[in-house]
């Protein structure tokens, strides 16, 4: 479960019409598992549990051209299960990988649990559309990375 002593690993940020976020990691790894996090508290759920849960281990792999696009796509899939299909991950282990024989790509591979939301937990959703590729980017930092991403509401 989130330690309650964490600080958050997102800031929201000033934009015009939609959500515009600030996501922080020390790594891509962890850059993409707060991401996660980040987008669950977003829309109104408990932040990402990091346990041992009972049920069947899944896994989800988002193979793209860079860290940026992986970013955007992990989240729209990660929204769409719960919006729609209305899921959240107990996440066990996030990978990703960048470079290598395919230099330019990137790979994240998400193994978890996937369980059912409550009606109290649907009922109290807010809504965001889509995560965009508008204005997304990965910067590296002092302290590790930072990404920026906006959603549409």
């Amino acid at each position: 479960m989130k330690d309650p002593g964490r600080k958050k690993p997102f800031r929201e940020l000033d934009h015009t019409a939609d959500l515009r976020v600030e996501i922080i990691g020390k790594d891509e790894q962890d850059l993409l598992a707060n991401a996660i996090e980040s987008l669950y508290v977003l829309v109104g759920l408990q932040g990402v549990a990091r346990q041992t849960e009972d049920g069947p281990l899944e896994e989800l792999e988002i193979n793209c051209r860079d860290t940026e696009e992986a970013l955007v796509e992990l989240l729209g899939e990660i929204l769409y299960r719960a919006t729609v299909e209305r899921k959240r991950i107990y996440l066990h282990e996030l990978s990703a990988r960048s470079g290598g024989e395919d230099t330019g790509r990137c790979k994240v591979i998400v193994r978890g649990v996937w369980h059912a939301l409550t009606a109290e937990e649907v009922s109290g959703l807010r809504e965001i559309k889509a995560v965009t590729y508008h204005d997304v980017q990965i910067l590296r930092t002092g302290k590790g990375l930072a990404a920026r991403v906006v959603m549409d509401l």
